[in-house]
């Protein structure tokens, strides 16, 4: 894959994504300097520092660099661990969810209302322990927590 630096309408993109869950100042100060993309069947957008962005072009062809931060494919979206550095400066679409449910969270599980502790908006949501963990990714209609993808997956089917 070939990697470049992000593109003012990939920014935004990424912003747009980042002001559902975070306030304004995190937005704003973020290093998007620290995002570089891969450019495959769809856009990868990779978080690492600014030294090893530099070095990068002594490459032609990469097929990853630091953390996936999330993809472009018409709009932008967070992934697991996107979601994992961002986690705690998030304060709008999370749940946070008890014991019982986490351990059905991280296999894979939908949760039920009754093992929600709080939530706060709907639709793609960040799920949450009782101790502010991140343990996924899950959308929220209002009744249950539908499982999108959680850390459990690394270990069940990532690898």
């Amino acid at each position: 894959m070939k990697v470049r630096e992000l593109k003012k309408r990939e920014i935004n993109l990424i912003k747009e994504e980042l002001s559902k869950y975070t306030n304004e100042d995190f937005v704003k100060n973020f290093d998007y300097e620290n995002l570089a993309v891969l450019e495959g069947k769809w856009l990868t957008v990779c978080y690492t520092n600014k030294q090893t962005i530099k070095n990068l072009n002594m490459f032609h062809e990469i097929f990853s660099v630091g953390n996936v931060f999330g993809e472009i494919k018409r709009k932008f979206r967070l992934s697991l661990e996107g979601f994992t550095l961002i986690s705690s400066n998030i304060i709008d679409n999370y749940a946070v969810i008890n014991e019982k449910g986490e351990v059905l969270f991280l296999y894979g599980r939908d949760i039920f209302k009754e093992s929600i502790i709080e939530v706060k908006g709907s639709g793609r949501i960040a799920v949450f322990n009782k101790n502010r963990e991140f343990l996924g990714i899950g959308f929220f209609d209002g009744k249950m927590i539908k499982n999108i993808k959680d850390k459990g997956w690394y270990l069940r089917e990532g690898g």
